[in-house]
């Protein structure tokens, strides 16, 4: 990488990072959505009286079955907030080994 690519680096790096920061608010966002839409599932579930188990078990198994689409929105949306973190982690990683390397090369001049 040249002086100038890695001044143009540093100089790009702030809004990738400011847009991986907005990409993970969207996606916890998402996921307290995701998270809501289960839980008016499952009281829907027990005022209509589908979830009519004699035990905790059974009735945490009945929950379970039936809202398999809710539970797998929620496994996207945390997914999705995870490589999100990811990905931000990575650019501040590599805004700071950038700002590193400018340090060394201001110091070596």
């Amino acid at each position: 990488m040249t002086k100038i690519e890695l001044i143009n680096k540093l100089a790009s790096l702030p809004d990738e990072i400011y847009l991986a920061e907005m990409a993970i608010l969207g996606y916890q966002n998402e996921l307290t959505k995701t998270k809501e839409v289960l839980t008016l599932k499952e009281a829907e579930l027990y005022t209509e009286g589908v979830i009519d188990g004699k035990n905790a078990e059974i009735r945490t198994a009945q929950l379970k079955q039936l809202t398999i689409p809710e539970r797998n929105h929620i496994a996207t949306a945390e997914n999705e907030l995870n490589l999100a973190r990811i990905n931000f982690n990575q650019l501040q990683n590599t805004f700071v080994g950038c700002r590193a390397i400018a340090n060394m090369l201001k110091g070596a001049e």
